[in-house]
């Protein structure tokens, strides 16, 4: 599985060697950075009750600032997190500056998540798939976020589009999904067309979610963006995605500090010998493969750290080694598309 590309895959992953930033070009002709920095945070540990649990958009102000200065250009985010407007007033600081240009930056967001009690979801954050109303007019509901999502962010477009995930979870009636998502991906179809997004793809979708997508769609998703790591590697989705043109990105890259990846021995092992640490470590080896990787990190030094992936390669030893540990299986979350028909 950490072979480069298989079958007809489209998506080409520019040269590895140097040191300096890389892009995937996906299927529509579109560059992305292939690291990016994610602005979901925080509180999701029971065990941590000195904080209140729940999204802490706050948190995001110093980490997207110190991303920026770091030289990140790539910025993940969506309606659910509530970091749009730090992320918007963020880059906006930087084109008011001459910093930055509006083509300079690459921002995905994303709609279509189902109601989760850590978000603010009685205003509109996340969606209500089993209410009729919603059901009704679905295409006008995801049209109405899209341009939320625009107006929070303070840009005429963004770079990525993105369907959150398949369904609600634990939906089992399988028709009115599919009917879901294709009334979603039929308002982003119209986004698309009308350059408020540069590219359209999906997250969490399974391989049965993809097929149905395909066949349903005008234009094909461009991206699907899954969770990855050494203990999680999903070779069914990546095998489908790479057949049919679908870059594939990785959230959940270090376990979200909830599988102890990055204290894994091999990964450890493998860090001491390149003098790097984990982290990039296991950004290179998703980078080896093709793949893009979003990461967060209120951490200066791993910010800053993890530009460093480009200047150093694995082995095809320990590329096996780190793909190895997928036998451990861990997810970072308690929710999965595997319940989602």
């Amino acid at each position: 599985i950490f072979s480069l590309f298989t079958g007809s895959l489209a998506v080409f992953f520019s040269s590895l060697a140097t040191s300096s930033m890389k892009y995937l070009t996906l299927s529509n002709g579109v560059k992305m950075p292939a690291v990016g920095f994610g602005t979901y945070f925080g509180n999701f540990n029971p065990e941590h009750k000195d904080r209140m649990m729940g999204f802490l958009p706050e948190d995001a102000w110093h980490p997207i600032s110190m991303a920026l200065q770091a030289g990140y250009r790539h910025f993940d985010t969506s309606l659910l997190y509530g970091t749009h407007r730090i992320l918007g007033i963020s880059l906006g600081q930087e084109f008011a500056a001459g910093r930055l240009k509006r083509s300079d930056v690459f921002v995905t967001t994303k709609v279509f998540h189902p109601p989760t009690p850590p978000a603010l979801s009685r205003i509109g954050k996340s969606l209500d798939m089993a209410n009729p109303a919603i059901q009704a007019d679905m295409k006008g509901r995801v049209l109405h976020d899209v341009e939320r999502c625009l107006d929070e962010l303070m840009l005429g477009y963004v770079d990525l589009l993105l369907m959150h995930w398949p369904g609600a979870f634990g939906a089992s009636d399988g028709a009115l999904n599919r009917e879901m998502r294709k009334q979603c991906w039929a308002a982003f179809e119209e986004v698309y067309a009308s350059g408020r997004a540069r590219a359209i793809g999906v997250s969490n979708f399974l391989v049965p979610h993809l097929e149905q997508l395909l066949e349903d769609a005008k234009v094909p998703p461009m991206v699907n963006q899954i969770e990855l790591c050494p203990y999680l590697m999903q070779p069914s989705v990546v095998e489908f995605c790479q057949k049919r043109g679908i870059a594939v990105v990785s959230w959940g890259t270090f376990g979200c500090g909830n599988t102890g990846v990055t204290e894994d021995p091999v990964v450890v092992e493998v860090a001491r010998r390149h003098g790097k640490d984990a982290g990039q470590v296991i950004l290179r080896w998703l980078l080896q493969q093709g793949f893009g990787a979003l990461f967060k990190s209120y951490s200066e030094a791993h910010i800053k750290g993890n530009l460093g992936v480009f200047d150093f390669e694995l082995s095809k030893e320990e590329m096996a080694q780190l793909s190895g540990l997928s036998s451990k299986h861990k997810s970072s979350v308690s929710t999965s598309s595997e319940d989602i028909a």
